[in-house]
């Protein structure tokens, strides 16, 4: 694992952040996570650029050189070489945290920052071939929507009820019953050959992944449209799959303890992701 600080590539057991930093007191801050593909960090920019975006509407101030931080911060892993980690792809997984800093704890936000940007690049795991998902009675709250922010508990709780249900993942709804996303990923129905998922209006994380996906899918010649769903809609359809930016493109083949089947166009979007990425390279 490498850990860097504001640029300076700290061992694990000695990185440590002020106690008074907002970003531990009130999850005030944002973070990405995205993987590399042969060592390469194909959507860094992507992801940067949703962060500045965020940290513009929250008043967040990102430091200039967070771009070269992360690039070096994965350099230094790739060239540690080869990972004991079972499972581990040759990849890395990274994630890029931005918080507010330390301060008084009635300061303004205008009075604070710049905070400390981490990143930690760690080996990628192997990822799922294919996920289990459950709906859960955990809505999603109205507060911060469309923001990857450290206040992520919400999150967490909701795979936790997933996993107790024996779920990978959430199906997590909005105040009046639509589908919006899961805990961790973008939700997308398949039904009569047309892709759907969820607009950004639903107030769900303008997915990475998903944006590609979507105009993969133009390029494909695979019709695709943004609507609200409904949770009928997305147990009548005929094929599901969720995107993110460490799993890429994966079919659903449980819903609610009930086996799915993983259909042609699922695989189409799935082969066309990949070959993007790695044609990126």
């Amino acid at each position: 694992m490498i850990i860097s600080i504001d640029g300076r590539i700290i061992a694990p057991e000695a990185a440590t952040i002020s106690v008074l930093d907002r970003g531990l007191l009130y999850g005030d801050g944002l973070f990405e996570v995205l993987r590399t593909w042969r060592g390469v960090a194909v959507t860094l920019d992507d992801h940067l650029a949703r962060l500045h975006a965020s940290a513009e509407a929250l008043a967040l101030r990102v430091p200039g050189e967070l771009p070269t931080w992360v690039r070096a911060a994965i350099s230094a892993a790739v060239a540690a070489g080869g990972s004991t980690t079972p499972g581990a792809t040759g990849d890395h997984r990274v994630r890029v945290i931005v918080t507010r800093g330390p301060g008084p704890l009635g300061a303004r936000l205008a009075d604070l920052g710049p905070g400390r940007a981490i990143a930690i690049v760690e080996p990628l795991p192997a990822q799922p071939a294919e996920l289990a998902v459950a709906t859960v009675e955990w809505p999603v709250p109205r507060r911060a929507r469309g923001h990857k922010t450290l206040a992520y508990l919400d999150h967490v709780v909701a795979r936790e009820l997933a996993a107790a249900a024996g779920a990978d993942e959430a199906i997590r709804l909005d105040d009046a019953g639509h589908v919006v996303e899961a805990a961790t990923a973008t939700l997308f129905v398949v039904t009569a050959g047309a892709v759907t998922t969820p607009p950004l209006t639903a107030g769900i994380l303008p997915g990475i992944t998903r944006a590609r996906v979507l105009a993969l899918c133009a390029a494909e010649g695979i019709a695709a449209r943004e609507r609200r769903l409904a949770l009928a809609e997305l147990r009548a359809a005929d094929e599901i799959f969720a995107t993110s930016a460490l799993r890429g493109v994966v079919p659903i083949t449980r819903l609610d303890g009930e086996p799915r089947a993983s259909g042609p166009v699922t695989f189409r979007v799935a082969d066309a992701y990949t070959r993007a990425m790695t044609a990126a390279l």
